[in-house]
């Protein structure tokens, strides 16, 4: 009898210890979880676990602090790039309506002509560095909403400038059909992928493309400039990477990319016939 009430005595108090370090861990993992909801309550019992409860507390904070310090001076980034573009801008526009006024007067003088084109590039790379800082720093910056493909193509045909001999090729499935992203900034990634292909000497043909199945919806863009080198191909979407028949700044396809993984899409590239072929890719879910 004295054995086995030393048996039951025994596994009762293991059962307590095992019940007892077992509601300590769930404790453990609410307490993360709280501070996860940003709730900072701490329990402060007195027990084997309190020195791991304490040292787990203490590590959240230090996180904390330094995830605050991180995107208080990524905010500051953004305001800096902010102020130095428009502060470039207002220049920009003044030199721009005095050539303009030099242009009445001196019609025939290149040098005019280009320094119009430079200052005309140094606006665009102003306006470049705003949409890069908004990019890099700004939480939640996409709205996403139900958006009809044509009308993303529509936009970014409207607001890019082509050769007038360029011609555009339009799959007619587009305009049936919708995904789901921000869309002025995927506009913008279409703009800047349509800027690449106009920008190659060769490119006088375009087309825009569906390619859709069960999982994802993709815009192709296929264009007959001549392709992209193969060693190249890993290479262009590397932020201000220019390849040596470039004459922009590096930075189009690149932002191209971060906007379309921002709406979580992929994008791929590869060469197809006499010229490259882009592909946006989105899931098919919400």
């Amino acid at each position: 009898m004295i054995i086995l009430f030393w048996a039951l005595s025994l596994f009762l108090l293991y059962f307590l210890l095992e019940n007892r370090k077992k509601k300590r861990i769930d404790e453990l993992v609410e307490l993360i979880d709280n501070m996860k909801d940003k709730n900072y309550t701490f329990p402060m019992k007195q027990d084997d676990f309190s020195v791991l409860e304490d040292k787990i507390y203490k590590l959240f904070i230090e996180i904390v602090e330094a995830k605050e310090s991180v995107d208080e001076n990524s905010k500051r980034q953004v305001e800096y790039l902010e102020d130095i573009a428009h502060q470039i801008k207002t220049p920009i526009t003044s030199m721009l309506f005095s050539l303009e006024n030099l242009e009445g007067s001196y019609p025939e003088d290149e040098n005019i002509s280009l320094l119009k084109r430079q200052i005309l590039r140094l606006n665009s790379l102003s306006d470049i560095l705003l949409k890069l800082s908004s990019l890099d720093a700004k939480e939640n910056l996409m709205k996403k909403e139900s958006v009809n493909l044509q009308e993303i193509i529509d936009y970014a045909l409207d607001n890019v400038n082509l050769k007038r001999n360029l011609k555009i090729n339009i799959d007619d499935r587009l305009k049936e059909n919708n995904i789901y992203v921000d869309f002025y900034w995927v506009s913008e990634a279409v703009i800047n992928i349509l800027k690449n292909a106009n920008n190659r000497k060769s490119c006088d043909e375009i087309s825009i493309l569906l390619d859709k199945n069960p999982l994802s919806t993709s815009i192709i863009i296929e264009d007959n400039g001549g392709g992209i080198e193969k060693e190249n191909l890993n290479k262009i979407f590397k932020r201000f990477y220019k390849t040596p028949d470039s004459n922009g700044f590096g930075i189009g396809l690149a932002m191209a990319k971060s906007i379309i993984e921002k709406n979580n899409g992929e994008i791929f590239v590869k060469n197809k016939n006499d010229g490259a072929s882009f592909e946006i890719k989105f899931y098919n879910v919400t």
